[in-house]
């Protein structure tokens, strides 16, 4: 056995044990967690079929599966990616049509899948020395196509993913997505790795060449696999202290003094150059502004509250996120949609006039945080309060 064929099986087994991870992790939201698995699903599909490249009578079913599964993996990413990142659990009906490409894949690979095994080998035996093949095969997307279609795909879907870290919804740059490094990391390999695709398509490259595909899909996998484990919010790296009280019920606010305890039981190596006695007075005067309703100023930013408080923006994200359960846009909205449920409770105010009230600058940003943390929107939780 080849050692590439080695690696691709080693892989597989991996992505296995990913996709494990991606089914039981508590970090990302449904939608997320079911378009990143399909697109590992996609990945083993691919793998398997370059693993069996040479098998004969194998390799000519695997590719009716891997072959839509295959370029539906940039569709997939983006997909997850939005959903992470908008921390949007809803499945839409627009989601469907970024599936047009793989289903009208399907649609040319069907004439190819009714033929039997004999009729499948003289279809690839006539295909790679030019000879005439039935019209109804001659939109079998083969190799070279195939490759054109998943670096092209690649490239749409990837730019639409980091536009997603850009866009207004996603203002947390500064405060939350503190592995931004490794997510731009993330991305230019992956991003490379279509380049080269495309460049295996571009000068046609005989099928000694499987192993540089091979490679780039390892690559591909492993960095999809570490943009899911460091995306920030949603992912295991960005453990707050929310976690620490979820996982020791026994050990409350109450009962912890200050972070110390968290810090020492979690292990947690965090440098502060904020003393203890800076800290608690800064969080004194933070819940004093936050209680006087700062949190209603829609442009409020983590350095005009810093310079309420006559702190840096460093030292202030320091102290939030080491003396409370979050981080600084957690206990913004924690302010806000307490103040939502009550004016909902009240009844007097329209769902959007309490949005904006509270400090939202929209309906959508005002719904999509609302039902993250209640579970409900904002309609059926005023409904159910009036009975």
């Amino acid at each position: 056995m080849q050692l590439m064929t080695i690696l691709l099986l080693i892989s597989v087994g991996l992505t296995f044990f990913m996709m494990g991870y991606v089914a039981t992790t508590p970090y990302q939201n449904r939608k997320a967690r079911l378009c990143f698995t399909m697109m590992l699903i996609g990945l083993v599909s691919l793998m398997l079929e370059l693993a069996i490249f040479e098998e004969g009578a194998s390799y000519l079913y695997i590719i009716s599966i891997s072959g839509p599964l295959s370029v539906s993996v940039p569709i997939f990413f983006y997909l997850y990616f939005k959903a992470s990142m908008r921390l949007n659990d809803e499945f839409q009906w627009q989601n469907i049509m970024h599936l047009i490409f793989p289903l009208l894949y399907i649609l040319a690979m069907m004439p190819y899948n009714l033929l039997d095994e004999a009729s499948k080998q003289w279809f690839f035996s006539r295909i790679y020395t030019h000879e005439p093949i039935p019209w109804q095969l001659s939109f079998m997307p083969i190799r070279f196509t195939r490759l054109l279609l998943m670096s092209g795909l690649g490239s749409i879907y990837l730019y639409l993913s980091w536009r997603e870290l850009h866009i207004e919804i996603n203002n947390k740059k500064s405060d939350v997505l503190r592995e931004m490094g490794r997510l731009k990391g993330g991305f230019i390999a992956i991003s490379i790795s279509f380049a080269i695709v495309f460049s295996f398509f571009i000068f046609r490259l005989p099928h000694q060449f499987t192993w540089m595909i091979s490679t780039i899909v390892l690559v591909v996998t492993a960095m999809s696999s570490m943009i899911f484990y460091y995306l920030p919010v949603l992912g295991k790296k960005l453990t707050s202290h929310k976690l620490f009280y979820d996982l020791v019920p026994e050990i409350t606010a109450d009962t912890a003094d200050n972070i110390a305890v968290s810090e020492q039981l979690f292990h947690k190596q965090y440098r502060s150059s904020v003393t203890s006695t800076q800290a608690k007075q800064v969080i004194t005067n933070l819940t004093q502004l936050m209680e006087d309703g700062i949190y209603k100023d829609s442009k409020l930013s983590l350095s005009k509250l810093a310079s309420q408080l006559q702190t840096s923006t460093h030292h202030l994200s320091q102290i939030i996120n080491q003396q409370t359960q979050g981080n600084y846009f957690d206990l913004i909205n924690e302010y806000r949609i307490k103040h939502a449920k009550q004016l909902l409770i009240d009844g007097k105010m329209s769902v959007i006039d309490i949005a904006y009230e509270v400090g939202y600058n929209s309906k959508s940003s005002f719904y999509t945080e609302f039902k993250r943390r209640t579970e409900t929107t904002p309609h059926k939780f005023k409904k159910s309060q009036t009975h």
